[in-house]
């Protein structure tokens, strides 16, 4: 979904260097970024750098969590947010509304996000474990409007994790089960292992 989503953003089907370091203000819609989402062990790194006080920095990152079941980011955030797995698109949008001023939302942690990443512009940085294209294209106008691009999000710097669209992998399966394959090499990967 985030390749897509990229692409019809204008961005390229390529995923972007997140800097959690970077940010005072990290919103998490569901990505569970310190545990399964990318690149956990980068993420975890910036994240510690931004949570760490000293006499240099004396204040830390703030991290809201927005998910439907608690992860091991959520139960490491300043202030979590339940809503049914249903409804991610929703937070999604009213998220950006409020951001952008379109309207008010009603769901708690809505207002007091969107005025903390505004208070934070370009020192902001809002991300989704979502596969769902449309969830993640509201995801990356809710970063453009807090100026997190070139800030806490890097295109320059793309990176690899996955390339692979679910769709496309689908298609293959059901051209196989039709019997329109004849041969298929794999290279360097482990359809039976990492197709879940």
């Amino acid at each position: 979904g985030m390749l897509l989503a990229n692409e019809v953003s204008g961005f390229g089907r390529k995923l972007p260097t997140y800097d959690f370091g970077a940010a005072k203000v990290i919103v998490s819609l569901g990505a569970d970024f310190l545990g399964t989402w990318l690149s956990t062990v980068e993420n975890a790194k910036g994240y510690a750098t931004g949570r760490k006080i000293d006499e240099k920095n004396i204040s830390m990152s703030k991290h809201y969590q927005f998910e439907s079941f608690l992860s091991l980011t959520g139960a490491s955030a300043d202030e979590r947010f339940t809503h049914r797995p249903s409804e991610e698109g929703a937070v999604a949008l009213e998220l950006l509304n409020a951001v952008t001023g379109v309207g008010e939302s009603t769901r708690p942690g809505i207002k007091k996000v969107a005025e903390d990443l505004k208070a934070n512009n370009g020192a902001a940085l809002v991300v989704s474990g979502s596969n769902d294209k449309n969830v993640q294209v509201i995801v990356n106008a809710i970063n453009n409007a807090i100026g997190a691009y070139g800030k806490t999000i890097d295109w320059n710097k793309p990176v690899n994790y996955r390339q692979g669209i679910d769709s496309d992998f689908a298609q293959l399966l059901a051209d196989m089960e039709a019997g329109s394959v004849g041969t298929l090499l794999v290279y360097g990967a482990n359809p039976a292992y990492h197709s879940y």
